[in-house]
């Protein structure tokens, strides 16, 4: 039917394939995965931001002789 190009869609029929997309995407097992990569992500973000926190700071000290103004 959807290769016949006189085929139209009807307003039930269209919603029918829009209610089975929907419960597709909406299916626990998907959405459970979209779930835990995103909570695998927000752990690398805070693992990344810590060890960024760490360098810094830890190079902030390391050569404070720098930091003096000289005067030509």
């Amino acid at each position: 039917m959807l290769n016949n190009p006189h085929a139209t869609l009807t307003d039930s029929l269209e919603r029918e394939l829009l209610s089975q997309e929907l419960d597709y995407y909406n299916d626990t097992p998907l959405a459970t995965f979209f779930r835990w990569v995103g909570a695998g992500i927000k752990g690398l973000q805070a693992k990344l931001v810590s060890v960024a926190t760490k360098a810094s700071t830890g190079l902030g000290g390391a050569r404070p002789d720098t930091q003096k103004a000289t005067t030509a």
